[in-house]
């Protein structure tokens, strides 16, 4: 098979044997793919600036025996600083974890890629980002991208239209807001101020955030999130 050529960012890396590493790469057009960077850890390798976690960039691969094996990749960005603070790194590392999960071999990701691509740049080189704040956007802009956005209008077990002052409550398993005559003791109450914010990051693309509830929001999306993907995110204990 002729190589091909894919824009992409890798989401994981697994050493494996002596020298080489698989490697988990978002691409919009093919989704997850899975490469062999053969070599990459011997020393001077000229694959292993492209076989670390972040990287973006456009990556040259050929099938061989049923496995992508990586040739080479021009880079685009590393994502640097993103180690060089832990709190932000872990942000990012959870973006990556949810869309390592979420995309599938060979179907379009598009969107979930912007998306990351976004939210990396965000975290990297906007000091005025939030991270705690911008990471829970992200998972709010990734359940909509996913096509599970939140029902916000109307009460997700009745449908009845939601008061425009609410109170509001959101219920994690029924996929949204609730009245107050549905609501149990398992829904999230959400503040006018918090109910806002929501609609404001699903109506504009993902930006720096100002803080706004974000450790209470962030534990209620990521709870959401992670039950329609049926996947526990383990890093997401690290945070917030």
């Amino acid at each position: 098979m002729a190589a091909i050529k894919i824009r992409g960012i890798v989401l994981r890396f697994a050493n494996y044997r002596e020298h080489d590493r698989m490697l988990t790469i978002l691409s919009p057009e093919y989704g997850r793919v899975d490469a062999l960077s053969r070599g990459c850890r011997r020393p001077k390798s000229p694959l292993m600036p492209a076989s670390e976690l972040f990287v973006y960039g456009e990556f040259v691969l050929y099938r061989s025996h049923e496995r992508f094996v990586l040739t080479s990749c021009e880079l685009d960005d590393t994502f640097y600083p993103l180690r060089l603070d832990p709190y932000r790194l872990t942000c990012a590392s959870y973006m990556t974890s949810l869309c390592q999960a979420a995309a599938q071999p060979g179907q379009e990701a598009k969107g979930m890629f912007e998306l990351l691509l976004r939210g990396l740049y965000l975290l990297s080189y906007n000091d005025e980002a939030d991270p705690l704040t911008l990471v829970t956007a992200f998972l709010l802009r990734f359940a909509d991208t996913m096509g599970y956005r939140p029902r916000m209008r109307r009460c997700a077990h009745c449908r009845t239209p939601l008061p425009e002052e609410g109170p509001w409550r959101f219920d994690v398993a029924a996929g949204g807001f609730c009245c107050e005559a549905c609501a149990s003791r398992a829904t999230w109450p959400v503040s006018m101020e918090m109910y806002i914010w929501m609609c404001r990051v699903l109506k504009n693309p993902l930006s720096a955030q100002t803080k706004n509830g974000a450790s209470t929001l962030f534990d209620m999306l990521r709870r959401y999130v992670e039950s329609r993907l049926e996947t526990p995110i383990k890093v997401s204990r690290l945070l917030p």
